[in-house]
């Protein structure tokens, strides 16, 4: 059973293999593919990996990012619901853009959108995730520095939007949540998808934290601690942090934090339809014979009362 302290903003499922370099539990075991990141590190990759060596958000990439996986699921399960191919995607939340960096290169017409608050981060991705880009290929990835409950002229239309690594607990009042719902479904276009994960079970609201050994992509380490550090019963708010130690020298302490409102799936799917989206599913993750998540994930009405599972869902119509 998977434990919530394993559990990192934006991590995606992956395989067994690989839960060294990247990975999230979905139920019971974490399965998909491994990371394929656009662009290399910036830094020398000789000695270890050290505070000074590095930078945070080359750490977080590595330690929690999926976008093949995620993209693998998002465009698969577009082309069901809508019988054509996912080409202009729109990555609410989108930090350093990792995942639209990897749809754009997907294919000759996909177009990705990034929104972030912060443009530090986008700065950061644009310069760092697009140094193998063709000039056609950079043309097709839009970073916008907006709110993504009013990310202007440029956000609209888009065949799908992804509200992923359960960024959109930032919102904690559920006016602000139905706000948020209701902007994106007059964004899209009128077959669009909303695609989210979510984190549940009883876990979730657990004060825990738990090292991770993480392999860089050269084959340097380093630990990584998901630290699920305060919850509040009365508010369900949460406060969360990502630190970073290192084979050598000083660790980084607090180098992402993230204070959230613990969400149910109920919650979530009855605001998502009072928005005015007429489907809200859940894909909740399959079984081997084992009794092992198998990385396929279908639609569920009712799942297993887990410690800890993620989850996706998709709201359209």
């Amino acid at each position: 059973m998977a434990s919530a302290v394993e559990v990192a903003a934006g991590r995606k499922a992956k395989t067994q293999a690989h839960q060294q370099l990247e990975g999230k539990p979905a139920k019971k075991a974490a399965t998909a593919k491994a990371v394929k990141t656009p662009g290399k590190p910036a830094k020398n990759a000789k000695g270890p990996i050290t505070r000074d060596n590095t930078d945070k958000l080359w750490l977080y990439i590595w330690s929690v990012q999926c976008p093949e996986a995620e993209i693998d699921f998002v465009t698969d399960r577009f082309k069901k619901l809508t019988d054509r191919p996912l080409r202009r995607l729109r990555e609410d939340f989108c930090g350093a853009a990792a995942t639209s960096a990897y749809f754009v290169q997907q294919h000759k017409e996909n177009v990705a959108i990034g929104v972030d608050l912060h443009k530090p981060t986008l700065s950061w991705g644009l310069k760092n995730l697009t140094k193998d880009f063709t000039p056609e290929q950079r043309e097709r990835l839009i970073l916008l520095n907006k709110n993504v409950l009013d990310a202007g002229p440029q956000a609209q239309g888009a065949d799908a939007i992804l509200a992923m690594n359960f960024s959109y607990w930032i919102f904690q009042e559920r006016e602000t949540m139905l706000r948020y719902f209701r902007s994106v479904k007059q964004s899209l276009k009128p077959d669009g998808v909303l695609f989210m994960d979510i984190h549940g079970g009883y876990e979730t609201t657990k004060e825990q934290q738990e090292p991770r050994w993480i392999k860089a992509p050269d084959g340097r380490r380093f630990r990584y601690i998901w630290d699920q550090h305060k919850f509040n019963p009365v508010t369900s708010q949460t406060q969360c942090y990502i630190h970073f130690e290192f084979e050598k020298g000083p660790a980084m302490h607090k180098a992402f934090n993230y204070t959230w409102r613990v969400w149910t799936v109920r919650e979530i799917r009855e605001l998502l339809l009072e928005a005015g989206f007429k489907h809200a599913t859940f894909y909740g993750e399959n079984e081997d014979e084992k009794g092992k998540g198998n990385g396929i994930y279908t639609a569920k009405t009712s799942y297993d009362a887990d410690a800890s599972f993620i989850a996706y869902l998709s709201a359209h119509g």
